[in-house]
């Protein structure tokens, strides 16, 4: 599987799995067109509310595990999304400038 199928996969998943009004974004090395073999999977799925985005990055990340690939899964909510992604440095604002819209659901 190339990355490229990897990354379709990854988007098709997580529309599938993440709740209504959700967006999935990948970021890192695999978006900036910079990625190695030993690169893994950054992606960003940012959600209405979520109660618990540990539970539900868990979660989440289980709809990939066929993929046999590292990827990591970071969730938040909508409210801190719209915080973080201003601040200068931030993951969240790293991951929404450079970052690739796999899904929005």
């Amino acid at each position: 599987m190339t990355s490229a199928d990897v990354i379709d996969a990854i988007g098709k998943r997580l529309a599938r799995a993440a709740p209504p009004n959700s967006r999935v974004v990948l970021f890192g090395s695999h978006a900036r067109g910079t990625a190695d073999p030993s690169s893994d999977y950054d992606v960003l799925v940012i959600e209405p509310n979520v109660a618990s985005p540990i539970r539900e990055s868990v979660r989440l990340r289980d709809a990939l595990d066929e993929l046999d690939v590292p990827i990591d899964v970071v969730v938040i909510d909508e409210a801190k999304a719209a915080r973080r992604g201003v601040v200068s440095g931030t993951m969240v604002e790293q991951a929404l400038r450079e970052g690739r819209l796999l899904a929005s659901t």
